[in-house]
């Protein structure tokens, strides 16, 4: 599931239909889109514009996930604090330098099939401890 938030997309793995390796289909999904902003970045700066830069926050976590609204006009949205965390760890990648960042709790679903090196632990609005962040090794 996509959903477009403004300037941001948010996507789901693992709802509606539960996937054992929903975190890695989300790292793997950032990877991808990161190759390929790197691949169009390389094409605009041939062509003397300007290169496009995005950040990606990757969180795993419990979500209230469903339908809503009328049937002319319906949307499949994602609430709780998972959805939360994963905004704010995005919004980390402008501090700490990286275009993709992975919480903790990710990384520790991913069992090292990808590798991640530990970025920092982060103070996010909304969370009094700190967040364990990880990016690409």
């Amino acid at each position: 599931m996509v959903q477009y938030i403004g300037d941001e997309i948010e996507a789901v793995f693992g709802a509606p239909v539960a996937h054992a390796d929903h975190a890695e289909q989300a790292v793997r999904a950032a990877m991808e889109m990161r190759a390929r902003l790197a691949a169009w970045n390389r094409d605009r700066e041939r062509a003397g514009k300007a290169p496009l830069r995005h950040g990606i926050g990757v969180h795993t976590g419990t979500v209230l996930a469903g339908s809503i609204g009328r049937r002319e006009r319906l949307s499949y949205a994602l609430v709780g604090d998972a959805v939360n965390l994963a905004s704010r760890i995005q919004g980390l990648t402008k501090e700490l330098g990286g275009d993709l960042l992975v919480s903790g709790t990710t990384h520790a679903r991913l069992d090292g099939r990808i590798p991640l090196v530990r970025a920092a632990a982060a103070h996010v609005k909304g969370r009094s401890a700190e967040v364990e962040v990880y990016r690409l090794a």
